[in-house]
Order: structure tokens, then C-alpha cells, then sequence
């Protein structure tokens, strides 16, 4: 059986894929083992690998691409993905780079629901400085946060604890411990939202985009657990759906100076909260 690369991008646009032929770029690269530009010099280029026939229908089946090639990009480091966790996302990065920007020297941080471990593996990496502790609920998801943090090479420089950020009793864990830095991905999406969203994310775990419920209810948590575990002027920095701002903000505002940071699309994405001195 043998393909080729017009016919991939048209058998992934049918599916309605967004973007086929980027897709069906990287499928063909990653499978088959040819450089995108043989691909787009020969599209009607015979393609016979079987894992890439294979990895194609599954593409076709709205399976996300980047579980398909088990690797994905964050802030331009490789990421392992499968299901057992959320997928990195560019727009997760502005959460990174503010927090990279303002910790100060030898600053500790402190990543709240890390799932993949995307922000305590890159805050790690590109602050060499720079503590970090990665807090996970699902033991599946904290053993593919070890994992990238060793394909990064800062495992010795993150210290991942398995529980529940929602428990008021967890940080007990953490003792008298202070951080320059708090930040979190956590499950936003509302239980309505979820029964529109695109079919690639039901193939994401459930627990890791909502709440099943308003999608406010593990921010609220982690607005009224954590700030006081803050140093003096520390950040608190969570992710959240772009038509929350205004709510993040009024829980973070009773603790101190407040604002939203806005993705890559302008939308607001993020809000921080930054502690009285």
C-alpha cells in the first residue's frame, strides 16, 4: 500500500483537519523518514511506510497530532506527550516567560498542577539559578513530568511531589517554605464549554481541562491557599480561559496589585497577582 503527500493533505482536510498540510508534513517526516523539503519538491512522490498509513488514519480520526508523534515543543524544548497528560501550548508560554523574567536571582518556584511538567522543566532550564518544586495529582501525569525533566536535563533541579493543590492541608509538604514565584495550568474549561470544544480534546484527560464545573473552582482554591506561601513581593501566576480575567482578577485583588497577561490572539490569558512587600 503506498500514499503520497497530495493525498494525505487531502484525506486529513476531508477530516476536516485545520491545518493538513502542515500536519501531514510532519507525519511524513516523522514516518517515513524524508526532510520537508524532498516531500514538497516530489508531493506526488510514492510514500509506502506502514506507520505513516497508520499514523495518518489516526490523524484522520481526530486523534491530536502530537500524542500521534509522541513529541511536542515548548518553548523551543522537546516535550514527551501522550494521554496521561495535557499537551503543551504556545499560549502556556507567556505564563513561563514572565515568571523566567521577573524571579529574582536564586529565586524558588513553585508550579501548581504541572501535569507535563512544561512550566517546572522550562523555568528550570532557562534559569539555571533557579529552585523549582512540581506539584502533580495523577501519578501518571507526574511520571511524564520526571521524564521530560530528564530529557532536559534538570531533573536534579526540580522536586516533584505527588498531591492534591486543592487540599488546604497539602502545603504542610512545604513546611516553612517561602517562594518568589507560584504559578499554574490548572483545569479551567467549564463543564458546558466541554461539550463544544474540538474532538482532538477528548482525547486529552478530562480531569486536566475541566472542573466539571464553572472552571473557577481549582483557581479560587489556589487564589485562597497559596499567596501566603508567597515571599514579601512574590508572584502568584495562574492560566485561565480568556473570558475569566475579570474573575481571576477579583479573587487575586483582596491579596494585593493584580493584572492580566495576554496571549499570542491579544486574548487575556493569565492573571498575576504580586504580593505587598
Amino acid at each position: 500500500m503506498k500514499t503520497t503527500l497530495n493525498e494525505i493533505v487531502l484525506h486529513l482536510k476531508n477530516a476536516g483537519i485545520e491545518n493538513p498540510r502542515r500536519d501531514a508534513l510532519l507525519l511524513a517526516s516523522a514516518f517515513e523518514g524524508v526532510s520537508d523539503a524532498s516531500l514538497l519538491c516530489d508531493p506526488d512522490g510514492p510514500l509506502t511506510s506502514e506507520k505513516l498509513i497508520d499514523a495518518v488514519e489516526r490523524r484522520a480520526n481526530r486523534e491530536p497530532l502530537q500524542y500521534i508523534l509522541g513529541e511536542w515543543e515548548f518553548m523551543s524544548l522537546p516535550f514527551l506527550v501522550s494521554p496521561s497528560c495535557l499537551i503543551p501550548r504556545p499560549d502556556t508560554e507567556i505564563l513561563v516567560e514572565y515568571a523566567i523574567k521577573h524571579l529574582p536571582k536564586n529565586g524558588t518556584l513553585l508550579d501548581l498542577c504541572t501535569g507535563s511538567g512544561c512550566i517546572a522543566v522550562a523555568a528550570a532550564y532557562y534559569r539555571p539559578d533557579v529552585s523549582v518544586t512540581a506539584v502533580e495529582k495523577y501519578p501518571e501525569a507526574l511520571a511524564a513530568a520526571r521524564k521530560n525533566a530528564d530529557l532536559n536535563g534538570v531533573s536534579e533541579r526540580i522536586e516533584f511531589i505527588l498531591g492534591d493543590v486543592t487540599d488546604p492541608a497539602f502545603p504542610r509538604f512545604f513546611e516553612e517554605n517561602k517562594f518568589d514565584a507560584i504559578v499554574s495550568n490548572p483545569p479551567y474549561v467549564s463543564a458546558e464549554e466541554m461539550k463544544f470544544l474540538e474532538p482532538e480534546l477528548a482525547c486529552e484527560p478530562r480531569h486536566a481541562l475541566t472542573d466539571e464545573g464553572d472552571g473557577l473552582s481549582i483557581i479560587e482554591a489556589i487564589v485562597d491557599i497559596y499567596p501566603s506561601y508567597l515571599s514579601p513581593g512574590g508572584l502568584l501566576i495562574v492560566e485561565h480561559g480568556f473570558r475569566q480575567g475579570e474573575a481571576a482578577r477579583r479573587l487575586m485583588s483582596r491579596f494585593g496589585e493584580c493584572f492580566t497577561l495576554t496571549d499570542l490572539g491579544g486574548r487575556e490569558r493569565a492573571t498575576a497577582l504580586r504580593t505587598r512587600k
